[in-house]
């Protein structure tokens, strides 16, 4: 079995059926990366084919000293920026990742993830609802299982910034959960320990394990 850098290069040079193995290697996960990013399944795929289109128009940036997989993720997130900033309202050059959330983009839209428990979509919507670069983090510890470190060589940041985007978003997170609960009979205590055992049960029912 090739390595995902050789298939790379060898998809750099044209060969298409190294394409189709790296595409497969990684679909799902690009998907999961945009699914509830965005404000509809058709742009999740537009947004899935030009991650990989990226892939071979910007060979000349990959030159091996990343992983293919935190290379993916890089142009992954300069596709998302790209989408959030054509479909904000306000001036686009304005934009802070860390401060804006894609439920700005549409207030009316729905995550393309269904949940079939309140707290397990609260989580999901939640997630929107808090800053991009929050959620970026976090819905990669929480749907890809990913660990600090590997967050870290991922998004090619210094372990402790993740560390510290992961502490703040999580805080964020319980906030906006709180909030979307407020109504239930029985409203939990959103501790740390049950948003991990809400993504366990929201990876069962979406088949991610």
């Amino acid at each position: 079995m090739r390595s995902d850098g050789e298939l790379l290069l060898a998809w750099q040079g044209g060969d298409r059926e190294a394409g189709n193995q790296l595409v497969d290697r990684y679909f799902d996960a690009i998907t999961r990366f945009f699914r509830n990013k965005v404000c509809g399944d058709d742009d999740v795929a537009e947004l899935v084919s030009q991650t990989f289109l990226g892939c071979t128009s910007g060979k000349d940036r990959f030159r091996g000293d990343a992983s293919v997989r935190q290379y993916l993720y890089s142009i992954a997130q300069n596709v998302l920026r790209k989408y959030i900033r054509g479909r904000y309202k306000r001036h686009s050059e304005l934009l802070d990742f860390a401060t804006v959330c894609v439920q700005e983009l549409a207030p009316a839209s729905l995550s393309s993830i269904v949940a079939h428990k309140r707290e397990a979509q609260s989580l999901v919507q939640a997630l929107r609802e808090i800053p991009v670069e929050d959620q970026v983090v976090l819905e990669l510890m929480y749907f890809e299982g990913l660990s600090g470190s590997e967050l870290a060589g991922v998004l090619g940041l210094p372990e402790g910034t993740v560390r510290g985007r992961l502490a703040r978003g999580k805080q964020r997170l319980r906030e906006r959960i709180a909030v979307l609960l407020a109504s239930a009979p029985q409203r939990p205590t959103v501790t740390p320990e049950l948003l991990d055992a809400w993504a366990v049960e929201l990876r069962r029912q979406q088949g991610w394990q």
